[in-house]
């Protein structure tokens, strides 16, 4: 008898026809409601979110390297201008009250991509006022999740957080900042320098997982021995492992065997080690200086180390100035201050290579600026004393000169003939007919006025002190004769 076949009825409905302004509208809700697609290469590749890169800072390596460029930056001074003001004074104090928080959080953006700071307000009395005033300063300043924040590639920052639905827009001005590092339209996330050790953080966490299942593998030696009772000659291998002492038969036979030679694998696990830091300590710190010089060394070698670490602070000090500088700028804002500029780094210390420049210039002729020292240099208004210009003869080195027959005569240089010019022409201390006729009415004799006529007038020639002692003899004997006359 055949068997009836039974219609299987299934209960799932069937998919109906979605038309297009549904998958449109699907699309945006979807778009809406959830973050885009993270486009970093390797993250994409890995399936791996872009905050859980902070797993590669437990690598000992990579948070060293990380750690001394946190060092560094954390440690550059910073100061506030103008900074004579008493608000100057004051954001000073905030800032150097949150400086460690703001500088290693900001410059996570660097590790991550970006990175998002926030401000809450509360009023503060001011210390150092007579006046018991108060103003709008930090509470509390720190950086928030970074999964919980989305940055669009229009400069808007969304916020996905506390089971809201759709993600909010926050402000920028004052509550919320953004870092970010290499952002792009494209990439508005930014670059994230983590993302480009994660493969060499994946193998140098296997490899060294490897590394000790080979030590505990190879680390005691493996005992192989030969007996005719195979069950005695296994406990007694086991139990030379804890008590490192064997006693056998002189018909048994026990071998060591161990790994050795240059090509095990110690050798290659070493060599393996040492390529993946060199490749970590390139990412970060851009030179493999910090933890040796494969056997060799030079002073040229540790000047290039210096000068690359120090493009690399540069280079944190930009990224992070423009959020520390909307900080400031919201605290100034809010407390109707006038506006301050925040400056990282020494840039008032000299510059050895751009003053060498300027003193080759300057000897060259050029006339440099006090404007071109204030933009170079860093220096304020009044720093710079304006020159004051005093009247200088100028030699010429006998180019426009006569000829002189008594120059010539005694040899001389043209710069000492111009010289010799240039003394004779200076104006001589000569005497008025006043002066002249008060040395004649206090002469005695004739001796006692070339004496006082010869004191008086110093630094004339003997020509001039000639004519002047005429012309005193003269005006004694009209003296002479008037008094006579009116004596009679």
């Amino acid at each position: 008898m055949a068997k009836k076949q039974k219609t299987v009825i299934s209960n799932n409905p069937e998919a109906g026809g979605l038309y297009s302004h549904e998958a449109e509208s699907a699309l945006i809700s979807y778009l809406m409601s959830n973050k885009a697609p993270d486009l970093d290469d390797v993250l994409r590749k890995v399936g791996v979110p872009r905050h859980k890169l902070r797993v590669l800072l437990s690598d000992d390596e990579i948070y060293q390297c990380v750690e001394k460029r946190q060092d560094k930056l954390e440690a550059e001074p910073f100061r506030i201008e103008p900074s004579t003001t008493t608000e100057s004074v004051i954001i000073a104090e905030q800032v150097r009250k949150w400086w460690s928080k703001i500088t290693i959080g900001t410059q996570n953006a660097r590790w991550f991509g970006y990175s998002v700071f926030e401000a809450v307000y509360s009023k503060i009395p001011m210390y150092h006022t007579e006046t018991n005033t108060t103003y709008l300063g930090w509470e509390w300043l720190g950086e928030k999740p970074m999964q919980w924040f989305e940055p669009k590639n229009d400069g808007r920052l969304l916020y996905h957080q506390d089971g809201i639905a759709q993600p909010v827009e926050v402000d920028q001005k004052f509550k919320f900042f953004l870092t970010q590092c290499k952002a792009s339209y494209e990439r508005p996330h930014g670059e994230a320098l983590l993302s480009r050790l994660y493969w060499v953080w994946f193998f140098k966490t296997q490899a060294f997982k490897f590394w000790a299942k080979f030590v505990e593998r190879f680390g005691n030696p493996l005992l192989k021995g030969k007996s005719i009772d195979n069950k005695k000659m296994k406990q007694a291998l086991l139990d030379a492992h804890a008590l490192s002492v064997i006693a056998i038969d002189r018909l048994d036979d026990v071998e060591m065997v161990s790994a050795s030679g240059s090509q095990g694998g110690s050798a290659a696990f070493e060599a393996f080690d040492r390529t993946l830091e060199k490749r970590i300590q390139k990412v970060i710190l851009g030179g493999t200086l910090t933890s040796g010089t494969d056997g060799g060394g030079s002073r040229a070698l540790g000047d290039v180390h210096l000068e690359v670490e120090k493009n690399k602070l540069g280079a944190d000090i930009r990224m992070i100035l423009p959020t520390i500088q909307a900080m400031v700028d919201a605290l100034c804002e809010i407390n109707q201050w006038k506006s301050h500029r925040i400056i990282i780094g020494d840039e008032s210390s000299l510059d050895e290579k751009k003053a060498d420049r300027d003193v080759k210039l300057k000897n060259a002729g050029a006339n440099l600026t006090p404007q071109y020292f204030q933009r170079e240099y860093g220096l304020q208004d009044g720093d710079i004393a304006e020159p004051v210009l005093m009247p200088q003869t100028q030699f010429h080195a006998l180019p426009k000169n006569v000829f002189s027959f008594k120059a010539q005569t005694q040899n001389l240089k043209p710069e000492q003939v111009e010289l010799e010019q240039v003394a004779n022409n200076q104006p001589k201390v000569l005497l008025n007919e006043s002066d002249l006729e008060q040395i004649v009415s206090d002469s005695k004799d004739t001796s006692d006025l070339t004496t006082k006529l010869y004191s008086a007038t110093k630094g004339a020639s003997v020509d001039e002190f000639e004519v002047i002692m005429a012309k005193a003899l003269y005006m004694a004997d009209v003296m002479g004769y008037v008094h006579a006359q009116q004596g009679k």
